[in-house]
């Protein structure tokens, strides 16, 4: 299936039936491939993702390539999407690159500046014919550096980026945090939700129960960001090697293996699977 290039096209349909799509962090072939997989196993529509971390080690260039090669050998839909873009130059080649969506982080801005800022990348990005996501909160330890902070989104602040700033989906911060277990305040969504009536992303979706994100979907929840299960999976393939080893191809046919399976399980707490 050809690689969906405007990801506004799986964002909206995504809003429309009421599930969201997983967005795996991903920095090799291995992971990518074994997201893709899952996803053909689950025939889910699924986000692949690269963070500033990610992206040191390919190019946007590199990793737009090499995703889009996997998506067309796929039968199902795959886009590419740039998470914790923080920089309106990091966000601009991505584009260039081919990325369907991008991330503007603004959150360390005033609010006043990031929507500014926010609405002037919205433009570029839609004339690109690209989805755009912005950040209207954060979520702890691992965004770049070792702060454990969690922000909570203000709904007004989500209105105001949603509308006034252009986004197409606002990441709100309503009690998952990178890398760990934690509950989503429904009351805090709800109301989110009711403000600005356009896609929601969660960050730190590893850890948020399945009842939470059953609920969350109903509401908006379109895009759920997956890394630390990716890692882990991956972490404990690289664990199992012993001296005796022999060839690299069995680790890597291990973290295959292994990210198969996280990925086939979140794409069903998602509730992406069988919507391709």
């Amino acid at each position: 299936m050809p690689f969906i290039r405007d990801g506004r096209i799986l964002i909206q349909k995504a809003f429309a039936e009421h599930y969201a799509m997983p967005s795996f962090n991903i920095c090799s072939l291995e992971m990518a491939r074994a997201c893709v997989e899952a996803a053909e196993k689950e025939r889910a529509p699924i986000m692949l993702q690269t963070g500033p971390d990610d992206l040191k080690h390919a190019s946007p260039y590199v990793m737009s390539q090499m995703i889009q090669a996997l998506a067309e050998e796929a039968d199902v839909p795959i886009m590419l999407h740039l998470d914790h873009g923080d920089s309106e130059e990091r966000v601009a080649k991505c584009i260039r690159a081919g990325y369907s969506s991008v991330m503007f982080d603004g959150e360390h801005y005033a609010l006043g500046e990031n929507v500014a800022r926010t609405k002037s990348l919205a433009q570029i990005v839609h004339a690109a014919g690209a989805s755009l996501e912005a950040a209207a909160g954060s979520f702890g330890a691992g965004e770049g550096s070792s702060s454990d902070d969690v922000h909570l989104t203000d709904p007004e602040v989500a209105e105001a980026l949603a509308t006034d700033g252009q986004a197409d989906m606002v990441a709100c911060s309503v009690g998952s945090m990178h890398g760990q277990p934690s509950h989503i305040d429904m009351k805090r969504m709800k109301s989110i939700a009711k403000a600005i009536n356009k896609p929601i992303v969660f960050h730190g979706g590893t850890g948020i129960p399945k009842e939470d994100i059953a609920k969350a979907v109903k509401l908006g929840l379109v895009k759920l960001n997956i890394g630390a299960a990716l890692i882990r999976a991956s972490l404990k393939a690289f664990n199992t090697a012993t001296p005796t080893t022999k060839w690299h191809y069995d680790i890597y046919r291990t973290v295959h293996d292994e990210c198969v399976a996280a990925a086939r399980d979140k794409i069903r707490t998602a509730k992406a699977n069988r919507k391709a």
